[in-house]
């Protein structure tokens, strides 16, 4: 007799009836997504959404603005101190941004070697600890070594680099049991934090360094990892997660990048961000040419973040709907004409305008456009994420856009030394902003990339059909076979080819 059709949706509750074996078997994410769809763990709710989870990856969030503090005494020990070059010093920022740019490997460790049971909470003491520690040795240690300069600087890269994964796993983990929007939401909010963070670091770094040494600063920094270490105490997490092989997880990391949806979204990130800067030598025409203070430079960088945070909640509120590729576009031909605004400076053909504004409009446009360009590509991919991978496939893409950002401070470099800028002969820097304003138009070549990408976007979202691995009964992990399923049809074929009896309606 041939069997009665059913319906997914209302016999899902009957799969939990299925043998041990059958639910056992489909314990990864595909279990909750597609056959059995169990009821959610309150348990595991609450510990994404704890109030001190919460206050944890807020802290983390600013974390960044502590690069930012630092940034101008690095700039400024390396410049005055050490008496480096400009190509010189782009390489030298690229090397100390290594851990920035592998933050993959560390979201792979940390979802893969939980340490005494738990995936955040001692990563998370171990990274500020390496933060805290090279500050207070940055700050309390006077000395002219540049090689030791430079290893504290990727020590404290590295901890920074750490805690971020954390921090980022923590709120996608809290958006998960919330709809897309939710997620997408919690996204925005975490970065629009860390603006506000830069905001303020930004000005203060200015501030500060125009009353007080740099060893100083560094000991100030130290306070906000010093705030993460103790949150991290109070981190509420499930213990017990099982060991994974580290293979497996870079197996099925490799899976979902294969994707052409995700390989043109990765594609278009390295693109648009490898493209060269002349922002690093900009900073030694404001220092030595146009004589602009410390205080000036930190205002100038605290606008760049205010740019950037009212780019994050333009997109968040106004501009979340527009098609992608039409946002990327028009923001990349607007901005091509303003990129040359610095030439009025360094030409001094600035009709009575002060050179500020030239150089402050330029870099709020800059910083503005870049952020409205990249919030929404992030924000795509976190929401065709499979569940499980939220943490690891997040810091790969991050990762990929540090790497760029790396690429294109070496292409810089060489551009700069090819061009015989140095740090007090600026003849040849207009052609280097010209430079630059062109190769910021590359991205649009390769848009036609993205033409596909929002059709790709609708179909992946929007399909019905999803692969499942058969199951490995002496593993109960999946091996490579797959198969479709379309249907409910499907369904039941994939249950009864294992051996099992379809559930009595």
């Amino acid at each position: 007799m041939e069997r009665e059709k059913f319906s997914y949706l209302h016999t899902k509750d009957s799969y939990e009836t299925c043998s041990t074996l059958t639910a056992d078997s489909f314990h990864s994410f595909t279990e909750s997504k597609f056959l059995i769809r169990k009821k959610p763990n309150e348990d595991d709710e609450h510990n994404a959404n704890a109030i001190s989870n919460k206050i944890s990856s807020s802290f983390i969030a600013m974390l960044q603005g502590v690069e930012v503090l630092c940034n101008l005494p690095i700039l400024y020990i390396f410049k005055d101190t050490y008496q480096l070059h400009p190509a010189s010093l782009n390489i030298l920022i690229s090397i100390i941004k290594i851990p920035w740019a592998i933050k993959l490997l560390w979201g792979i460790i940390s979802d893969t070697y939980p340490i005494f049971g738990y995936r955040r909470k001692y990563y998370l003491m171990f990274g500020s600890g390496l933060c805290i520690l090279s500050l207070l040795i940055l700050g309390l240690i006077s000395h002219t070594n540049i090689s030791l300069t430079i290893f504290l600087l990727v020590v404290y890269f590295f901890g920074s680099a750490l805690c971020n994964v954390i921090g980022e796993a923590q709120v996608i983990e809290s958006g998960r049991k919330g709809s897309i929007n939710s997620t997408a939401k919690n996204i925005a909010i975490f970065f629009a934090f860390r603006k506000v963070g830069f905001a303020i670091m930004h000005y203060l770094s200015g501030y500060l360094l125009s009353i007080m040494s740099n060893q100083h600063i560094f000991l100030i920094s130290s306070i906000l990892p010093l705030s993460i270490f103790i949150s991290a105490f109070f981190v509420v997490e499930k213990r017990s997660y099982k060991k994974c092989k580290i293979e497996k997880q870079i197996k099925s990391i490799y899976e979902i990048i294969k994707t052409s949806y995700i390989q043109k979204l990765i594609l278009f990130i390295f693109i648009m961000t490898s493209t060269p800067s002349s922002g690093s030598i900009l900073f030694f025409f404001m220092a030595n040419e146009l004589q602009f203070t410390p205080k000036l430079l930190g205002k100038i960088s605290m606008f760049q973040s205010l740019a950037s945070l009212l780019a994050i909640l333009l997109y968040m509120l106004i501009l979340n709907k527009i098609n992608i590729q039409k946002l990327l576009l028009y923001s990349t031909i607007i901005i091509a004409p303003f990129s040359l605004l610095p030439l009025l400076a360094v030409q001094k053909i600035n009709i009575f305008i002060p050179n500020t504004l030239f150089i402050i409009t330029d870099t709020i446009l800059v910083e503005f456009i870049g952020e409205l360009q990249s919030i929404p590509i992030l924000v795509e991919c976190s929401r065709i994420i499979p569940e499980g991978f939220e943490s690891t496939i997040y810091s790969f893409l991050l990762s990929v856009n540090n790497f760029a950002i790396m690429v294109s401070s070496l292409i810089s470099s060489i551009l700069t030394y090819q061009l015989g800028i140095t740090s007090t002969n600026f003849d040849n820097l207009p052609k280097m902003i010209i430079i630059c304003c062109l190769t910021n138009i590359i991205p649009i070549i390769f848009l036609y990339n993205t033409t596909k990408l929002d059709n790709d976007s609708k179909a992946y979202k929007s399909r019905d059909k999803y692969t499942l691995n058969s199951w490995d009964s002496e593993s109960t992990l999946f091996d490579s076979q797959s198969y479709e399923i379309k249907n409910c049809e499907d369904i039941k074929y994939f249950i009864t080819e294992n051996g099992h009896d379809i559930p009595i309606q």
